[in-house]
C-alpha cells in the first residue's frame, strides 16, 4: 500500500502494482490531482453556483419561478437559461418578448428537464404546443 498526498492535502492509501518506475508515475499522477471526494465536492459546488447564476439571469429576464423539488428547480434553471438563450437567437429583436412570454408559460421544472434535448427554435414550438399559442 502506497500513501499518496493529493493536491487538496488529503492523504489516501492505494494498492499500486507494477515496476517501481510505474508505481512512481502512478503516485505522481495522483499527487497532481485532488482526491476523489474533494473533486466531487468541487464539481457539486460548481454545479450549484451555475444553477444559482442561471436562476438570477432567468429572474432578470422576467421569467417566473419554477415549481418542483429543490433539486429539479436548480437543474431546470440552467436548462431554461440555455433554452431561452437558444430560442432568442432564432428570432428578431421585435419578436424576443413573444418568445419570452411563450416560454414563461412553462413553469414546471419537470417540463424543462423532460425537454432538455430540444434545440434552438424547438423550445418555442414545444411550449406553444403544450401550453397553447
Amino acid at each position: 500500500m502506497e500513501t499518496v498526498r493529493h493536491s487538496c492535502g488529503c492523504e489516501r492509501k492505494y494498492r499500486l502494482n507494477g515496476p517501481a518506475h510505474s508505481v512512481r508515475r502512478q503516485i505522481e499522477h495522483r499527487e497532481a490531482m485532488p482526491c476523489p471526494k474533494c473533486k466531487k465536492t468541487a464539481e457539486e459546488a460548481m454545479f450549484v453556483a451555475r444553477c444559482e447564476e442561471s436562476a438570477l439571469a432567468n429572474g432578470e429576464m422576467g421569467l417566473p419561478e419554477l415549481t418542483g423539488t429543490a433539486a429539479q428547480v436548480a437543474y431546470a434553471e440552467s436548462i431554461r437559461r440555455d433554452g431561452v438563450r437558444d430560442a432568442l437567437r432564432m428570432v428578431n429583436a421585435d419578436q424576443e418578448q413573444d418568445v419570452i412570454d411563450t416560454l414563461s408559460r412553462a413553469t414546471a421544472a419537470r417540463w424543462w428537464i423532460d425537454n432538455k434535448e430540444l434545440m434552438f427554435g424547438a423550445w418555442t414550438a414545444k411550449a406553444k404546443a403544450d401550453f397553447g399559442a
